[in-house]
């Protein structure tokens, strides 16, 4: 109550204009939410095992991990249940939860004339309830639960070689207007340029091995596509040529050799790998978050919402983590200089020990 004996307004969380599934979905994993259980699963690529968010095993690192719908999609994916969190069993106790959990599957299979309102009211909620009771467990609102998984759904059937039409009305867009408004974006490049896979494109690569790990870098007749930092050359580049499978993906010491060297010794904090030109892609607003990225002077650091401020989103502070963590291309998008609000390191698409080594050479190199 106020001093005037009016009730105060309960405050409810906003979310931004731009929201990313994947980040909280990592967030609740990084926070061991066993509230999730049902709502999603993740799977460890360097193990082949699945877990459900709560599950008390030691947190993998973010590049390896992928997420699941449910325990179904993780095994036809190739993955075994973890044998100390038991991911398979279904052991939801709050009836609110799985009203949420009804949703997401509901949410997953292609309608456009679905009726949240109806759909709510079928559980017992009333629409708005149930909307915000979502958006309290899952992470983010609705709408974007529901275009995360339309988004998923073209990709899909893009990779298998069906016509862009077709593809936005398997995904559920009840129009192609409606497909090119909202979803095209989505997907970095336009439609038919994903359909082909990057088709007609060279890129080539090259690596070395710095003090952090491999790095291996891609590039475009444009400019530098991917940096990736790992153990396993070999792993990284199948990952750079599963993420152009039409490119033509090549080995080109000779001609990267300058890349190479900006970037080894970017690694020592003695070179700036941010002048390096770039052809990253991405969504618009991925791209303007990056862009601010690339203009953190080395040797500094700013929080996640310095950096949406910065942009003129100050809501999106969710969806600036977001960017950081779809980041292609490590050193030259120098996302590890992004922190939390108290100066804590927070997480890092290439590991934690990684950034934290990133950032104090950089440091040391600017030291008097």
């Amino acid at each position: 109550m106020s001093g005037s004996g009016r009730r105060k307004a309960r405050r409810v969380r906003r979310f931004g204009g731009v929201d990313d599934l994947a980040e909280a979905r990592w967030r609740a994993v990084e926070a061991r939410d066993g509230r999730l259980a049902r709502v999603f699963v993740y799977a460890v690529r360097s193990t082949g095992v699945y877990c459900r968010p709560g599950c008390g095993a030691r947190r993998p690192l973010r590049r390896n991990v992928e997420f699941f719908a449910t325990p179904a999609d993780a095994v036809g994916a190739g993955y075994r249940a973890c044998r100390r969190c038991c991911p398979e069993r279904d052991q939801i106790g709050d009836p609110a939860v799985a009203s949420v959990v009804a949703v997401c599957r509901w949410l997953e299979h292609p309608d456009p004339d679905r009726d949240l309102a109806a759909f709510a009211a079928g559980l017992g909620w009333s629409e708005r309830h149930l909307r915000r009771r979502f958006s309290e467990v899952v992470g983010v609102p609705v709408g974007s639960y529901l275009r995360a998984q339309q988004a998923d759904r073209v990709r899909a059937a893009l990779r298998a070689g069906m016509p862009v039409a077709d593809a936005a009305y398997e995904a559920g867009y009840g129009s192609s207007r409606a497909f090119y408004d909202h979803g095209a974006r989505r997907l970095g490049m336009t439609p038919a340029r994903y359909r082909s896979g990057g088709a007609g494109e060279r890129i080539g690569y090259t690596s070395t091995v710095t003090p952090i790990g491999v790095v291996v870098a891609a590039s475009t007749a444009r400019g530098v596509c991917a940096v990736r930092v790992g153990s396993s050359e070999a792993a990284l580049v199948a990952e750079v040529a599963a993420e152009f499978p039409g490119a033509l993906v090549e080995r080109d010491d000779g001609g990267l050799a300058d890349i190479a060297l900006v970037l080894a010794g970017a690694v020592r904090g003695g070179e700036d790998a941010t002048l390096l030109p770039v052809d990253l892609r991405g969504t618009a607003f991925q791209v303007r978050v990056w862009e601010a990225l690339r203009a953190i002077p080395g040797g500094q650091t700013r929080s996640y919402s310095e950096v949406a401020a910065g942009i003129g989103s100050p809501a999106a502070v969710r969806a600036v983590a977001g960017a950081c963590a779809a980041n292609p291309a490590a050193l030259v998008v120098p996302c590890h200089r992004v922190v939390r609000q108290d100066g804590s390191l927070g997480g890092y698409r290439w590991g934690i020990v990684t950034k934290q080594a990133l950032l104090g050479a950089e440091a040391a190199s600017r030291t008097p």
